[in-house]
């Protein structure tokens, strides 16, 4: 069955060059990341500080080094290259396993209590939703809060989804309650398991939801 969606504009090529990360562009990414991800839930779950800074650098640098994974960034040609998205792939298994690899969270440097109730449940969602059925899963994705609604998301979300399509296989993916019209509307995913976050004074309450994609046709 084919899920219905909207036409989706994609990324200007002229402006917007999509490219294979390399290790120097981690600190640009790991910047990226806070100009993207800046609601309050996440500056209290990862902090902008030099300590996060070096371990979401640490992470993009254990991704790159893992043979099922696949990082893209895109440069704005017209500001000297500057980096202002980035995405991260990881490749469908025979077993549908799709260990998530991330750097020591080290206590006194995150809330531990949410740290485990976030990635967590990340990881159990895609046990439970996905099983052992081989899949494509965008594990990050984000665009600079300047780029927002320039098609750049959807162009990196494309690279994955036109593959799961060809090989008849479905999309996987976490995203907030905010993106998730934008994931239905726009790109056929279907919300299948909410992500239980703990309240905080710092942010109130949180929503987040594991999603899933049927392969499309035509």
């Amino acid at each position: 069955m084919t899920t219905q969606t909207t036409t989706t504009h994609l990324a200007d090529p002229t402006r917007y060059h999509i490219r294979p990360a390399t290790p120097a562009d981690f600190p640009s990414m790991t910047t990226t990341f806070c100009a993207s991800f800046n609601a309050p839930f996440w500056l209290h779950l990862i902090p902008p500080d030099a300590a996060h800074h070096a371990w979401w650098n640490e992470a993009f640098a254990l991704s790159h080094a893992n043979p099922t994974d696949r990082q893209f960034i895109v440069e704005d040609l017209h500001n000297d290259r500057a980096i202002v998205a980035f995405s991260r792939w990881m490749l469908p298994q025979e077993d549908g396993n799709q260990e998530r690899l991330w750097p020591e969270m080290r206590e006194g440097e995150w809330d531990m209590e949410l740290v485990g109730a976030f990635f967590g449940g990340m990881e159990e969602n895609r046990r439970v939703v996905m099983g052992e059925r081989k899949h494509w899963m965008c594990e990050l994705l984000g665009t600079h809060e300047a780029h927002q609604n320039r098609g750049i998301a959807a162009s990196l979300l494309k690279w994955g989804t036109d593959q799961a399509d060809q090989e008849g296989l479905e999309t996987y993916l976490d995203g907030s309650a905010k993106g998730q019209p934008y994931y239905i509307k726009r790109h056929g995913f279907k919300a299948e398991k909410d992500i239980p976050i703990p309240d905080r004074e710092e942010y109130g309450s949180y929503k987040y939801v594991s999603m899933v994609r049927p392969p499309q046709k035509g």
